[in-house]
Formats: structure tokens, C-alpha cells, sequence
């Protein structure tokens, strides 16, 4: 998962739901991002965040490459060395390159649309969930996932 992903998560609530749903892993430049240079700022995502990390509920890789790179690259590095079945981001430009490779990938609101579908969370909470999410989304991914739920079967 990317930065801007779990931080969208993680305003709107939804992240403690996802890790429970979902196994996952930052790469440690994402990390270094949110956690590190968030609590250098004193913004409460890092600390929820770093929470997380401790906890065991999200999962931080260790360092791909020795030279550094940017985030975005080493989640795509982690994700083709295996074991995932697709990329968390809401980054567009960075989804612009995920759908360039093929590579699959969600988006914030895409993992309430999963989870309502897997019966991990009912109808009614994915449209309360995806209301806390919206002032952080596009109009375009929230009235996607809001169609996606008002025409799926009730959880």
C-alpha cells in the first residue's frame, strides 16, 4: 500500500477495518513518509499509523534495494516479488502507471466495495464508511463504489 492510500484510510477512519479485512504491508520508504516524517511534524495519522506498525496490524518490509528510491517504485518492487495480489493507492498519477503495467491495484473505497461483497462489512456500514471517506476521494471513485453498493445485494 502506498502513502497516500493508508493516509486516506486512516482520516477516514477505515484503516483499523482494513488490516483486520486485508493483510497489509508497507514498503519502509512508506514508512519513513508517513510515520516518520509525519510525527517530525506532530500530524496525528502518524502516530495512528505508527499504532498500527506496533500492533503487528500492518506489516512493514524490509528496505528492497540499497540504494533509495522512491515509495511508490518500492511498493511496485514488493509487489512483483510475490505474495500480493494487488497495490493500495489513490495516487492518480501513480495509478495512471499501475494500469500502464497491468498491474492490479485498489483504491481507498474499492476496499469498501470488497468488503461489502466478501460480507466483511454490511451495506449499511460500507455507506457510512464511504461517506467518512468521501471528502478525501474523487467524486468520481465515490459515486463508482456508492452505484457499486446501492445496486449490490444487501450484506
Amino acid at each position: 500500500m502506498d502513502a497516500d492510500c493508508i493516509i486516506k484510510l486512516t482520516k477516514a477512519g477505515l484503516k483499523e477495518d482494513v488490516c483486520k479485512a486485508f493483510s497489509i504491508s508497507i514498503p519502509q520508504l512508506v514508512k519513513e513518509e508517513v510515520v516518520d516524517r509525519g510525527k517530525s511534524k506532530n500530524l496525528p495519522d502518524a502516530f495512528l499509523i505508527e499504532q498500527n506498525v506496533q500492533s503487528g496490524a500492518l506489516t512493514v518490509l524490509s528496505e528492497m534495494r540499497a540504494k533509495k528510491i522512491r515509495g511508490e517504485d518500492e511498493v511496485i518492487l514488493a509487489f512483483r516479488n510475490g505474495g500480493y495480489d494487488a497495490i493500495g493507492s489513490d495516487d492518480r498519477q501513480f495509478i495512471r502507471h499501475l494500469k500502464a503495467f497491468h498491474i492490479p491495484y485498489v483504491t481507498p473505497a474499492v476496499c469498501i466495495a470488497v468488503m461489502v461483497r466478501q460480507g466483511m462489512m454490511t451495506r449499511e456500514s460500507g455507506f457510512a464508511n464511504l461517506d467518512a471517506l468521501a471528502p478525501y476521494i474523487s467524486d468520481d471513485e465515490y459515486y463508482t463504489v456508492r452505484l457499486f453498493l446501492e445496486r449490490g445485494r444487501k450484506s
